[in-house]
């Protein structure tokens, strides 16, 4: 069963920090990877900035994926996506992961390393009056990995949809009692549907 965000990671979600290191966003301007701990806290930090695939601090990102500092060991973290399909009246988005260093591969593209049992879930949220709340009628979504490409991908119905929404990924089980979670989770920007007009 994936793990339900409690309402205090709502709320830091809706502040922008959702699962973010403590003193990520707001530490002093980093230099490069090597000032990091983890992959995790680079994500962050890159998040913080503004950073996404083809802009930020293109000294964590040297690719231009929008995933920092991928050889750094975990914690690890994507970078995700959202959109919405006004025609045909959908969600959408992708994860694309960082790669493993400690082997070939990208890392957590599927839950908890010690039970495979499947790729990690998402929550689509809608942010009304600073809080975010799940969209009913299937806010759990599983998301397709595609481990070639070092991406999960995503999909959920939602016709007339109004107002402002981001995605989050969420560990799909915890490690305990196997240790610290390599995996945390992490969000997508918010977006406003529709779009507004310029």
């Amino acid at each position: 069963m994936p793990v339900r965000t409690s309402t205090v990671a709502l709320a830091l979600a809706v502040a922008g920090v959702l699962l973010l290191p403590a003193g990520s966003a707001a530490a002093a301007p980093k230099r490069g990877c090597a000032s990091f701990s983890s992959q995790s806290d680079a994500q962050a930090y890159f998040f913080s900035q503004g950073g996404r695939p083809k802009k930020g601090p293109r000294r964590l990102d040297r690719d231009r994926d929008g995933v920092a500092c991928e050889t750094l060991a975990g914690p690890h973290a994507g970078f995700a996506t959202i959109g919405y399909n006004r025609r045909k009246g959908f969600f959408y988005g992708y994860a694309w992961m960082p790669e493993d260093p400690s082997s070939e591969g990208y890392a957590c593209m599927y839950g908890n390393r010690h039970l495979p049992d499947g790729p990690r879930t998402l929550t689509v949220y809608r942010v009304v009056r600073g809080r975010a709340r799940p969209v009913r009628g299937g806010a759990e979504i599983t998301a397709r990995a595609e481990p070639d490409r070092g991406r999960l991908v995503w999909k959920l119905g939602a016709r007339r949809a109004r107002g402002r929404y981001l995605a989050a990924f969420e560990a799909r089980i915890p490690l305990t009692p196997y240790g610290r979670n390599q995996c945390p989770g992490f969000r997508s920007y918010t977006i406003q549907v529709p779009k507004p007009q310029r």
